[in-house]
């Protein structure tokens, strides 16, 4: 790609290579398309400047340990390549909107069945970034998100470790569509096979009941960073939380629940189900903790969703 090319053209890197983003492209033959095999990790921006990258890459790395995918290149050069993708892509949007930043890595190519490695084959490696999708967001963080419980209940985690992050997702895509047929913009919350909550496809769950913050056990949800980011703000507050099995019934009888995401942050709850979660929305603790993240970063996050929303 030329200097011009790059400086006007979104871009992104693929096996190494800065191409324009419009050619970033996987053969068909990708294990990410023939068996959905690959890990990820995606983060955001905050006034252009990637935010907690070396968190991301670690879990990351966790999670390629727990796939255990051999014939890896070397990952050395990702935190360079994201902050490259973010330096040219930011330049092309609005100075007041931010980007989501996505990094993703395949098993490989697949050999004709599908059931197996093409010799000498190497996973893929991509780094790419959209803007973020504000207008998406607007009405959940004045109003509430809803959620939906389906029938539809998460992976075991004697089939799949949940500290994997991973693109194996129709599960979700089927769970999130159901949750729309039954509310337009919601998002499904999926119990796991023993009741308990887990998570939804893009969030951590927090909910606070009797004056505690409650969030799923550590073994049955993703290693949120949001979620993690909240819970040291509430270290700060002296905030009492806990870990636990949750069910429907905690969440429903909950003063206040919100999700925690590495895009939207914090997202306030406002029904399960079509049943209010407590008496406003957003409750006082998920007003605080918003209040306190946006001073963290110096950038309050709802204003600049209402304010640049497309």
């Amino acid at each position: 790609m030329s200097e011009i090319e790059q400086a006007s053209r979104p871009v992104a890197y693929l096996n190494g290579e800065l191409i324009p983003f419009s050619e970033a492209r996987l053969p068909v033959y990708d294990l990410a398309i023939m068996q959905g095999a690959s890990v990820t990790e995606r983060l955001r921006t905050f006034r252009h400047q990637p935010f907690q990258v070396e968190q991301h890459l670690s879990r990351l790395h966790e999670s390629l340990r727990l796939v255990g995918w051999k014939n890896l290149p070397n990952l050395d050069g990702l935190t360079e390549k994201i902050h490259n993708v973010c330096g040219q892509n930011s330049r092309l949007i609005d100075p007041e909107e931010d980007l989501s930043i996505v990094i993703f890595i395949s098993a490989g190519q697949g050999t004709g069945d599908s059931n197996g490695l093409a010799t000498n084959s190497e996973p893929t490696v991509c780094v790419y970034s959209t803007k973020l999708p504000f207008s998406r967001w607007v009405d959940g963080y004045k109003n509430g998100t809803h959620l939906v419980i389906p029938e539809i209940r998460q992976i075991p985690r004697t089939s799949l470790d949940p500290r994997i992050k991973m693109r194996s997702r129709l599960h979700w895509q089927i769970a999130d569509q159901i949750a729309r047929e039954q509310h337009p913009g919601a998002m499904a919350l999926l119990l796991d096979e023993h009741d308990h909550l887990t998570e939804t496809s893009s969030g951590n769950l927090m909910l606070v009941k009797d004056g505690v913050l409650l969030t799923p056990c550590e073994d049955a949800t993703l290693n949120g960073m949001s979620r993690q980011n909240v819970i040291e703000l509430c270290e700060e507050l002296e905030v009492e939380l806990a870990f636990q099995n949750l069910t429907a019934l905690d969440l429903y009888q909950a003063e206040e629940a919100f999700l925690t995401s590495s895009t939207y942050c914090i997202m306030p709850v406002a029904t399960v189900n079509g049943q209010p979660i407590g008496m406003a929305t957003p409750g006082r603790l998920t007003q605080k903790l918003t209040q306190m993240w946006s001073e963290k970063v110096d950038l309050n996050f709802v204003a600049q969703a209402i304010e640049h929303r497309v």
